[in-house]
């Protein structure tokens, strides 16, 4: 099981999302932890390097883990990704190794990974996103 940190940010009703060089779907901003890393500090390194923007430690709100099959990964590897809504300093860019960042609605979904995809439902049934 991979295990990784997702960053849910809204804007608009809809949710950001990165595709990495070479990859052709995309996925929360985020990573996995290295090792003896928090989930918060995998988080913030990650978010951080992937689309330029410094989370607020004191916002962070766990909201949802999700379970599903990693993309790129073979069929028995499995995800658990969990997702965090907090607030942040700068405006997301794509940077480092990310080549585009998109704001997802709900009917894109079928462009994300399938954990990405799952979050997507799940904010779509809290009516956070269209």
């Amino acid at each position: 099981m991979l295990r990784r940190s997702g960053w849910i940010h809204i804007e608009n009703n809809r949710l950001l999302c990165a595709r990495t060089k070479g990859n052709d779907i995309f996925h929360l901003p985020g990573g996995k932890r290295e090792v003896g890393e928090s989930d918060w500090a995998a988080l913030s390194r990650e978010v951080l390097e992937e689309v330029d923007v410094d989370l607020i430690r004191s916002t962070v709100q766990e909201s949802v883990t999700i379970k599903e099959k990693a993309h790129g990964h073979g069929l028995q590897t499995w995800v658990s990704m969990k997702c965090f809504l907090a607030d942040a300093v700068g405006r997301p860019t794509a940077s480092a190794e990310i080549e585009e960042i998109v704001w997802m609605r709900y009917a894109d979904r079928i462009c994300c990974a399938l954990a990405t995809q799952r979050a997507i439902e799940y904010l779509l049934e809290q009516s956070i996103i269209d």
